[in-house]
């Protein structure tokens, strides 16, 4: 197990720095790597096309031992065959200063079917309207929906007043500017880097560019990673700079952060305070020990788990990028192939698959240019995305038509209008009890609330009402009486309903065939314990 975590830690690890070796390098070619992604980063306007798509290779006979062996079922195959394959695609992708609009198709399966989908937004609300769907759905960018929906008073969640979300977010490029003269400039390049002329359609307009291209595996990561790590090491006035320009940045907006609530954030009001100067060599000499335990860690896996790293290399990870740059270093086009064959692994962690793929392309045009996205429209019938977090899978299904593939997803693949009640042994919160003649109590309200019905009580009659929604039922029964009236019949059940500590219990199996559900006694971990689980699907 701590092999197999060990190797897991680490594939993570080297794939995100992968980002890191697209994001820049050093000068190649006469070409400006650390300005281009300066200029992608103050990018502000584009239209543009991408398409990303993942793939599992999958292991038939793996799957088959794992059908056999009952630790995956015929319908795990199926949701795992749909998603081996995803396709992404943002056809007219259209961004402005405050607006933004894309109209796209997810493709799903290894036998495809897909979803089409546009969104458009603004600086308040977000409109997505999605192939299938009755009505479009709606999210509030500004939050004021979710805290409503959780008791928060927008207005006590507000920005202090001074403040507003452009200075902000101008203090963070200001930050992340800073950041990058330090973190990005020390980026080494891959050793096979090439850069060359081309011309390449964009948008159907052939374009004169640079070709930036690079080819990388699990061995030339992870030596790349240290080079990386001695660059930044090695240059500890860049550290103090970047960490100087940062507290000079915060200083120089002191009127920003004492209406947020900060004030003298770094403690340099005081008369023996120490100077921005004196904290930045501080906070360098921190950083700077933090980047040199890295980097001796690395050193002592190379020494002291030498065989097992050499066997991690083999592991067939590789990364294949290709980036387009136009005459004004703005990024036109790129390409990002990633893919990934684990070693044979330990019978006990058998996969179902064989290996992984990613591929990502996008082209830009129009960078920085006069875009101008459609305006989200609210109509009347949108349904807001916060609420739906709050609804029963049983009304979410209800907003799109019976024939479409994502009611089909929903509902008859992942289940969503499955609800259930786990009834835990005695140490748990109101547990289930077996009375006399072997007939088992459930706290009404518990199961009730799983399942998205409504208890109401009447003090003057004393009768406790249970009203479901789900299966239209309603269900009327009193503390103390065996006499229950469900949708207006009456019943008598095998024990009266009764408070047991504070709670309202009632026989489990008539509360279950009452609100259309099944009900069994399951293993509960390897200690002989049983859990109660009432469930149905709607």
């Amino acid at each position: 197990m701590k092999k197999w975590l060990k190797a897991k830690r680490l594939t993570m690890l080297m794939l995100a720095m992968t980002v890191l070796i697209a994001a820049g390098c050093q000068s190649v070619g006469g070409l400006d790597l650390n300005q281009t992604l300066k200029n992608a980063m103050k990018t502000t306007s584009s239209e543009s096309k991408s398409t990303l798509e993942f793939k599992l290779n999958l292991d038939e006979k793996a799957i088959k031992d794992a059908i056999e062996n009952e630790e995956m079922t015929d319908e795990d195959v199926e949701l795992l065959r749909l998603f081996s394959n995803v396709k992404l695609e943002l056809n007219q992708l259209q961004a402005g200063h405050t607006r933004m609009s894309v109209d796209g198709k997810l493709t799903l399966g290894e036998k495809p079917v897909s979803v089409g989908f546009s969104a458009k937004a603004d600086e308040k609300t977000l409109v997505i309207e999605l192939e299938g769907a009755k009505q479009p759905f709606t999210f509030d960018l500004t939050g004021s929906t979710y805290l409503e929906l959780n008791g928060i008073d927008p207005e006590e969640a507000a920005l202090p007043e001074g403040v507003d979300e452009e200075s902000i977010a101008k203090l963070g490029l200001d930050m992340a500017d800073i950041i990058a003269n330090y973190g990005i400039t020390n980026l080494p390049n891959p050793k096979d880097l090439k850069v060359t002329p081309v011309s390449e359609p964009i948008n159907g307009v052939e374009t004169g560019l640079m070709h930036v291209q690079f080819s990388m595996d699990s061995k030339g990561l992870w030596d790349w990673a240290g080079s990386y790590l001695d660059a930044l090491i090695a240059d500890r006035a860049g550290l103090q700079a970047m960490i100087k320009g940062i507290l000079e940045l915060f200083e120089s907006n002191k009127a920003l952060m004492e209406s947020m609530g900060e004030r003298d954030l770094f403690g340099t009001g005081g008369l023996d305070a120490p100077t921005l100067s004196e904290q930045a060599d501080a906070a360098a000499a921190e950083i700077e020990e933090l980047l040199v335990s890295l980097r001796d860690g690395m050193k002592s896996m190379e020494k002291e788990d030498k065989e097992w790293l050499d066997a991690f290399f083999q592991e067939a990870l590789k990364l294949n990028v290709d980036v387009y740059v136009d005459s004004s270093l703005n990024i036109r086009k790129s390409q990002y192939d990633l893919s990934y064959t684990p070693s044979a692994a330990d019978e006990e962690f058998d996969l179902p698959f064989k290996g992984l793929s990613l591929k990502a392309v996008t082209e830009q045009w129009n960078v920085n240019g006069d875009v101008k996205p459609a305006a989200p429209v609210v109509t009347k019938d949108a349904i807001s995305l916060e609420e739906a977090e709050y609804m029963q899978g049983y009304d979410i299904v209800k907003f799109f038509e019976e024939d479409s593939f994502i009611y089909d997803l929903l509902k008859n693949k992942l289940h969503i209008t499955q609800q259930s009640y786990y009834g835990f042994p005695e140490s748990f919160y109101n547990p289930p009890i077996i009375m006399p003649g072997y007939i088992t109590m459930v706290a009404v309200r518990d199961v009730a609330e799983d399942f998205g019905a409504e208890i109401a009580y009447d003090p003057k009659t004393r009768a406790i009402t249970l009203t479901d929604r789900g299966t239209d039922t309603t269900i009327q029964f009193k503390s103390g009486s065996d006499t229950v009236v469900v949708n207006g019949v009456k019943e008598v059940w095998p024990l009266p309903a009764t408070v047991i500590d504070g709670t309202t219990y009632v026989p489990a199996r008539k509360l279950a065939e009452a609100l259309g559900a099944t009900i069994e006694w399951q293993s509960f971990y390897d200690d002989g314990d049983k859990v109660l689980v009432i469930e149905r699907e709607l």
